[in-house]
Order: C-alpha cells, then sequence, then structure tokens
C-alpha cells in the first residue's frame, strides 16, 4: 500500500511542478504578445484590401468561415469574424472587432473579443518600402479570459504564432500570384 502513495504522491508532485512552470512561463516578456512581419510584393494601397475587405481575408486567414462587417469602415465600426477553431475540435469561434484607429492604406487598430475566449488589440502596419514593396507587421495583445487558458498561455500562444506566420505566407503567396497577372 505505502508504494501506491508513492506513486500517487510522485503524480501529484510532476503535476503541481508542470503548472508551476507554466505559471513562471506566463509571466515571461513576450506573453501574451504576437509579432509578425512579412514583405510583400505591391504598393500599401494594392495589399491594403487583403487586410480589410471580407472576401479577402477568408482567403489567406485560415480557419475563417464568414465576416461579417459593414460595407464601410471607420474608428468606432463593428465587425464579427466567425471562425472554425480547428484547436478546439472545429468549433466555431465569433471574434467581435470594433476599430480604434483606421488610417486607409498604412494603419488600423481593431479591438478583439470573443466570449470566454479572450479580449485583445490587433494592430496592422503597411510600410511602403519602394519599388512595389510593402511591409506589414501585424502585433496581436491579448488576455485571456479563462484561468485554464490563462495557465496555458505558454503552449497556446507559440502555435497562434505558428497559424499568423502561415497564414502570412500564404497571404504572400497570393499577393505574389496577383503580382504577376
Amino acid at each position: 500500500m505505502k508504494w501506491v502513495f508513492r506513486i500517487v504522491g510522485g503524480l501529484v508532485a510532476v503535476l503541481i511542478l508542470g503548472a508551476v512552470t507554466l505559471l513562471i512561463m506566463g509571466h515571461r516578456a513576450n506573453a501574451n504578445h504576437i509579432h509578425s512581419v512579412a514583405e510583400l510584393p505591391g504598393t500599401p494601397a494594392e495589399i491594403w484590401p487583403w487586410i480589410n475587405d471580407a472576401d479577402k481575408i477568408g482567403k489567406w486567414i485560415s480557419w475563417v468561415v464568414e465576416v461579417r462587417n459593414p460595407s464601410t469602415y471607420s474608428v468606432g465600426a463593428k465587425r464579427v469574424v466567425v471562425m472554425k477553431d480547428e484547436n478546439n475540435g472545429g468549433q466555431t469561434m465569433e471574434i467581435a472587432g470594433t476599430f480604434s484607429e483606421y488610417q486607409p492604406p498604412s494603419s488600423m487598430t481593431v479591438q478583439l473579443s470573443s466570449a470566454g475566449a479572450f479580449d485583445g488589440t490587433q494592430a496592422y502596419r503597411l510600410t511602403d518600402l519602394g519599388n512595389r514593396r510593402t511591409r506589414l507587421e501585424i502585433d496581436f495583445d491579448f488576455h485571456f479570459t479563462s484561468a485554464l487558458a490563462r495557465l496555458m498561455e505558454p503552449l497556446i500562444t507559440p502555435q497562434a504564432e505558428k497559424k499568423m506566420v502561415s497564414d502570412l505566407d500564404r497571404l504572400k503567396s497570393l499577393v505574389g500570384q496577383k503580382a504577376a497577372l
């Protein structure tokens, strides 16, 4: 019977050590922040529709099912992006956004919220590099609203960053195809 208590005690110790490790990692400098950059062919005016137009957003951002939005954007305008979250069993997730900055074709910032998941800010910056090249920078700062998600942040954020890099690679390919035509 003594060995059962030792095994159970060992398992509990491993779980506690894992939770403490995740808590400590959750306080690292880049926790709850994703920064991605892509250099794209085209001018900022040519790239802008890809980050702004509902039909184009769904072509390069994976998991997007629908974008519900007004016909025109401005500060205070709202949109909802519906995604099929492949990391959550394919459940749909609605992400409500309110534009807090809108300066086409150079920048926009959207305050995001998904009930029971996260709140945050996503900023897009387009910089004309000359010679029909544009740098697109995306900064995403967020806060998980669920205690379990906050604990798992050190595992979730790298996966979200990997998805964003993949999405930007898809955008680069799509924009490159349009530029070649």
